[in-house]
């Protein structure tokens, strides 16, 4: 194998793999990425056996052939490279040299007959899904995926498709955030899909304005982007029951600008519990109260005029939580609704100004003060 490629093209396209490599695997080869040389150019592939991720970099292929490679230390050598073409052959007993200008590299490989066999997408049966429109959900959503891999069932985002429109729906038991946008899509019956959290966090790199193609194989979620193909694992479990929960209504609503809310919570939180988080949010006639404690630290109080007129309230909320949502809402100004201190506090955006939201209801539990 031999191939000339533009330094710039390889560091990009190993710089989108290098997220798939595992680096600490008792497979040696899972820590490495399949370099395979064809008339369509350099193809460049990694898993994790879960997870995978195959790009196409623009190469000029003087013999065609595959090898693999250790992938960060392949990514930090072509990425210190001088900036002009670099020349890349495979040989004997699976070493590489790599030679740009005056730099010259010599890498120990494993062929690639050690590397796993990765899904592939069919050749028709794709649902297209605009970029813009997926890449929106994920971002109002991917933040309340559970960080637990023991609760391997809210360990990814659902994914909905239908006719009419899509939606994503995540939660790690302490908030839950779903988010629907409208779209003609070509999709016979209705899909609902768990995508992992690791594969929700890859496709949100690939995403830009080419359209998504995806389908189900198997047991695999597949998701082509122009050239680059990224499959996954489905999650075998039963997602909660969301339906019920993004309809909880609060009779206790108050309308407040996103980033003036958003600032005055991060700086009470300065002085919140470092493990817990909390304040409290004070809703009373006029007014919002936000005030956060400890004991170690001190405490800190703010307040921000409303045009609320109803019943005080008083609630815990985690600050992290909440600013989640707000950086997330996409609107000049979100609503907020409560019923009382035990029950749930429900955030939107308020639409229909400058912004195309989606529709985006973010469920947040109380805590205890």
């Amino acid at each position: 194998m031999e191939i000339v490629a533009r330094k710039a093209d390889l560091v990009r396209e190993l710089q989108l793999v290098q997220g798939i490599v595992e680096r600490k695997n008792s497979i040696p080869i899972l820590s490495n990425v399949l370099l395979e040389a064809s008339a369509d150019g350099l193809q460049i592939a990694a898993t994790d056996l879960d997870v995978s991720l195959k790009v196409v970099c623009p190469a000029q292929v003087v013999t065609p052939g595959a090898i693999t490679l250790a992938a960060k230390k392949l990514y930090e050598i072509v990425r210190s490279l001088p900036d002009s073409d670099v020349h890349l052959r495979v040989q004997a007993d699976a070493w590489a040299t790599i030679e740009c200008e005056r730099s010259h590299f010599r890498m120990a490989g494993l062929p690639r007959e050690d590397f796993p066999v990765l899904p592939e997408g069919r050749p028709s049966g794709a649902v297209e899904i605009p970029a813009a429109l997926l890449k929106d959900l994920i971002d109002r959503t991917g933040f309340a995926i559970t960080a637990e891999d023991a609760r391997y069932y809210l360990a990814g985002a659902l994914l909905l498709l239908s006719k009419d429109g899509v939606a994503m729906v995540a939660t790690d038991g302490h908030r839950l955030s779903y988010a629907r946008r409208a779209a003609q899509l070509r999709v016979g019956e209705p899909q609902r899909v768990l995508v992992p959290r690791k594969a929700v966090s890859e496709l949100l790199q690939l995403l830009q304005s080419e359209p998504v193609a995806f389908q189900q194989v198997s047991n695999h979620l597949v998701f082509q982007v122009g050239s680059r193909v990224l499959a996954s694992k489905m999650i075998e479990g039963q997602f909660p029951a969301f339906e019920k929960v993004i309809e909880i209504r609060g009779d206790k609503r108050v309308t407040l600008e996103r980033e003036r809310l958003a600032s005055a919570v991060r700086r009470v939180s300065l002085l919140s519990a470092e493990r817990s988080r909390a304040i409290k949010v004070s809703l009373s006639e006029g007014q919002l109260g936000l005030q956060a404690s400890s004991p170690e630290l001190g405490e800190a109080r703010e307040t921000l005029p409303t045009e609320y007129t109803g019943p005080a309230v008083e609630i815990g909320f985690n600050a992290q939580y909440l600013l989640d949502f707000l950086g997330a809402a996409g609107s000049s100004t979100v609503s907020l609704e409560l019923k009382d201190h035990e029950s749930q506090g429900i955030l939107r955006p308020v639409v229909g100004e400058d912004t195309d939201a989606a529709d985006h209801r973010y469920v947040v539990m109380p805590m205890r003060l």
